[in-house]
Order: C-alpha cells, then structure tokens, then sequence
C-alpha cells in the first residue's frame, strides 16, 4: 500500500518535473519567434514552441500538451506586442495541434501512428486556424488595433487584409488571406515541427520516462 502510494507520488512529482521544464524551454523558444517576410507579413512570426508541448503530449498525454501551451502564454503575456490576441491565438491553434496529434498517438503509440497523428493534427490545426481567424481573431484584433467606434469592422478588417496586400498582390479580402497565408503558414509550421519530433522523440522520451 505505501509502495503504491509512493509510486504514485514519485509519478506525480515527475510529471509536474516535465511539464515545468518543457514549459520553460516552450516559453524560450517563444521569444526567438522571427518573420517569415517573403511568404508572409512581418507579425506572422514563426517559432518553435509547440515543439516541447507536443512531445509532452507524445510522453505524458494530451491534456498535458495542452497544458505547457496554456503556461507557456501565460508566461509570455508580459512581453505581448498584439495586446495577448497573438497569445490566444497561440494558445487556441496550438492546443488543437498538440491535442490531436497527442489523443491520436495515445491510442497506439508506434513510429507509424507518430506520423499519421502529427499528419493529421497538420491538417486540422491549419483548417481550425483558418475558422478561428477568419471568425474571432482578426475581427477581435482589428477592433483592438483600430480603436475608432465610428469605423464599421469591415472598413478596419480591410486595413488589416492590406497588410497581406502588400506582400501578397492578389489578396483582396479575408477569405483569401485565409486561403493563401493563414492555412499555408500553419501547414508549413505544423509540417517542421512534425519532422522535428519525429526524429528527436524518441532520445527524449527515453530521458522523460527514466
């Protein structure tokens, strides 16, 4: 009975070790987040965050992934330059990404369902970032950013679709910088940091079960 317990105890002691800790290095890697200005405009700032939260989700299960994305923005609030919307934007595609990638791998935790599950949580991170920005985010950011009561949302979310103009000649409203920026750039984070895990998961996970 108290070896249980212990056992228990020493389980629960290294899973808040773990989440701390990936915390820490998700939060580092969030302030090395740098633009990707050819494809993209300027605040579409790419980093490698999600690396760590995925690979707890790999480790420990998806609720936990979830989790070091929830703390590792709420770690980065002080440093916010969107008024904390890049933070819930963050933490919103980033927790979908880590979730299905996590509750897919949970279910048969093999190399081969490592790349379905991370395939898969591509496709519907960069769908689910494309309804959310499209619906919530850019409407709520572009009110926070054009604070004029007297602007209709639709004369400030068309300041913010010129932005992608500038870079992207043929966007001429929301829908297309969905089509054409929003959903490539979250394929094109999720595909990196799929490869990334793919090959370094294995060496850590051997190092977070010890």
């Amino acid at each position: 009975m108290q070896e249980s317990k212990a056992k228990t105890k020493n389980t629960t002691v290294r899973t808040v070790a773990i989440v701390g800790i990936m915390s820490a290095v998700a939060v580092g890697l969030m302030f090395l987040e740098f633009p990707i200005s050819i494809l993209f405009p300027s605040f579409l700032k790419f980093d490698f965050s999600d690396l760590p939260a995925l690979i707890t989700a790999f480790a420990l299960g998806p609720f936990y992934g979830v989790l070091v994305e929830a703390i590792k923005n709420i770690l980065h609030l002080p440093a916010s330059q969107t008024q904390f919307v890049g933070e819930l934007a963050n933490f919103l595609v980033g927790g979908i990404f880590v979730f299905c990638a996590g509750i897919i791998y949970k279910y048969k935790p093999t190399r081969k369902t490592a790349l379905v599950s991370m395939s898969v949580a591509t496709v519907v991170m960069s769908v689910c970032a494309a309804v959310l920005n499209y619906f919530f985010i850019f409407p709520f950011y572009a009110n926070l950013y054009i604070a004029d009561p007297d602007m209709a949302i639709s004369a400030k979310l068309d300041i913010i679709v010129s932005m992608f103009t500038a870079i992207m000649p043929f966007v001429k409203n929301l829908f297309q910088v969905m089509c054409f920026s929003i959903i490539p750039f979250n394929l094109l984070k999720g595909v990196v940091i799929s490869i990334i895990t793919f090959f370094v998961y294995k060496k850590i996970s051997v190092i977070l079960k010890k």
